[in-house]
């Protein structure tokens, strides 16, 4: 039995899907086990946390050695337990008996600055680092938008507007659109820089990613490895926000729909040059990001489309959720729960064979 490591910030962190890939894991020859980073104990090489339980289809608290082969989905923040996380996954990625079946990619600022040098650029919005509330300036960019180097979800997002009335800051929360209008510079400066002080931002052009009824939308893309180790879109889905709410995000009530059937009814023009596009950024991406950062597994994609069909990659996670597609399509639950212990598995098989070779090689030498 090959030993298989979920691991995410909380024991309660992504339950239904974890569970539905310890069971398809276990039928591929896997003890699956989930546990947080930070219960790593470095004297012992051992963690704390589940360990599945196939005779009862449930989990037992247990503390174990490090699992061989490690699948991470720490969603992290500024906060000190992300950092320590994230220290000890950094530490785990470099021991030669471990191995993950992708290494994540790094913050947005990081990653902007290869993509803006790619041949991807011209889908690219240009972004700055944003390190005081000066370099705000509404003669150049107006509105603007600013979001956490490290966010998800559209987390943290603002929407940054300057009118006759003063300085407009909008935000999504779950429930609604929070306002503030600051009457002056020097308030929404300090405002702003209190802001920075807690987290790095960036800051773009606000781009108008709103539909005819003005509900923003985005197109999400869900790609992933296959067991030939060769990149595969798995499909596309649509989230429509409510009117008047920043971004199209699922927690603040979004619509999801499936790509195609969108798609038939949109009025934009040259409906195949724009999926041309499209096919040219999923089919350039992955080597572009695998060759400037480490192995990856599975990459989502954010792409907006403006009134006027400009077509722009508004984010790229390598860790991807996966409520969007499953919901669009639903017959395809079963093949993503699958996905990472049959990627895990042909990760296993490799190194089973390399050590084989190394073994035959080393007695014919001697």
């Amino acid at each position: 039995m090959n030993n298989f490591g979920i691991m995410s910030l909380s024991l309660d962190h992504e339950n239904h899907y974890i569970h539905q890939m310890a069971k398809y894991g276990h039928d591929l020859g896997f003890t699956l086990y989930h546990f947080v980073p930070s219960t790593y104990h470095p004297f012992t090489h051992t963690v704390k946390g589940k360990k599945y339980l196939p005779e009862s289809d449930a989990w037992l608290e247990s503390e174990f050695p490090v699992p061989t082969i490690l699948y991470d989905r720490c969603f992290y923040h500024d906060d000190s337990h992300s950092i320590q996380c994230k220290n000890i996954i950094q530490w785990l990625k470099k021991q030669p008996t471990i191995t993950f079946i992708g290494n994540g990619l790094p913050n947005k600022w990081e990653l902007y600055q290869i993509l803006r040098e790619s041949k991807l650029a011209a889908y690219i919005p240009e972004t700055f680092l944003l390190q005081s509330a000066n370099q705000v300036n509404f003669q150049s960019l107006n509105p603007v938008i600013i979001k956490p180097i490290n966010g998800s979800q559209g987390n943290g997002l603002y929407f940054i507007e300057k009118s006759k009335e003063g300085i407009l800051v909008r935000t999504d929360k779950k429930e609604q659109t929070v306002e503030k209008i600051f009457s002056d510079r020097m308030t929404f400066n300090k405002w702003l820089n209190q802001l920075l002080k807690r987290s790095s931002y960036l800051m773009q052009a606000y781009l108008p990613l709103s539909n005819q009824e003005k509900q923003p939308f985005d197109i999400r893309a869900l790609l992933q490895k296959n067991t030939q180790a060769e990149w595969k879109v798995i499909e596309k889905g649509v989230r429509i926000g409510e009117k008047g709410r920043i971004i199209s995000n699922l927690s603040a009530g979004a619509s999801i729909y499936a790509f195609e059937e969108w798609f038939r009814f949109t009025p934009f023009k040259l409906k195949s040059f724009l999926k041309q596009e499209m096919e040219e950024i999923f089919t350039l991406l992955p080597s572009i990001l695998e060759n400037s950062f480490s192995a990856l597994f599975e990459i989502g994609v954010d792409i907006g489309i403006t009134p006027d069909g400009s077509l722009w990659i508004l984010d790229v996670n390598s860790k991807p959720g996966r409520k969007v597609i499953m919901t669009a399509y639903p017959h395809l639950c079963e093949k993503l729960y699958k996905a990472p212990v049959l990627y895990a598995a042909k990760l296993a098989d490799d190194k089973r064979r390399n050590l084989d070779e190394k073994a035959i090689s080393y007695r014919n030498n001697h």
